[in-house]
């Protein structure tokens, strides 16, 4: 009995650990980044080209709220991003700024040799945008995004509000 348990054991541990490399190589990193325009008349592009860096400075008439790079992401992970100040305005009442998202990432893996990746999900920011206290709730509808891997590093606007200036960015890489 005590070397058939073994054996069962060697053989989960076995399926448990080719599972993991597996998942480990079609792993991809989303990156996933959220603008607020500083200047009204900016015009956010749907398409941006350039590394992290040079995606950032290309951005320069609007302002980086948030930068995630969740690395190792496999299909069906949820990726939750949370930022929450709580800061004392006027007359020493608290108010509460933040962030809030929880993004589903899939791999469409229908053809092997061009594997598809998209992302959807559901945030909330509460912050000041153009003077004004808001809360702005956005839904992502699934949203292909490119894959750094293949050789260009792209980023595509999952999400704008033109009322608060606001816009979400993602792409994935190897890294």
């Amino acid at each position: 009995m005590r070397k058939m348990m073994s054996v069962l054991l060697a053989a989960g541990m076995g399926l448990m650990s080719a599972n993991a490399y597996a998942q480990d190589s079609d792993a991809r990193s989303v990156n996933f980044l959220i603008f607020v325009k500083t200047q009204p008349n900016t015009e956010f592009d749907p398409i941006m080209f350039g590394n992290f860096s040079q995606f950032i400075k290309a951005m320069d008439t609007s302002r980086l709220l948030l930068l995630s790079h969740s690395a190792k992401s496999i299909h069906g992970d949820v990726i939750n991003l949370q930022q929450d100040v709580l800061k004392y305005g006027e007359g020493d009442k608290v108010s509460d700024v933040g962030i809030n998202c929880q993004l589903a990432f899939a791999a469409d893996k229908s053809v092997p040799t061009d594997v598809q990746y998209s992302l959807s999900g559901d945030c909330q920011i509460i912050d000041r945008f153009n003077g004004e206290a808001m809360t702005l709730k956005a839904h992502i509808p699934s949203t292909d995004l490119p894959d750094a891997a293949k050789g260009t590093d792209v980023w595509m606007e999952l999400y704008e509000d033109g009322k608060s200036g606001i816009a979400f960015y993602a792409n994935v890489s190897k890294k």
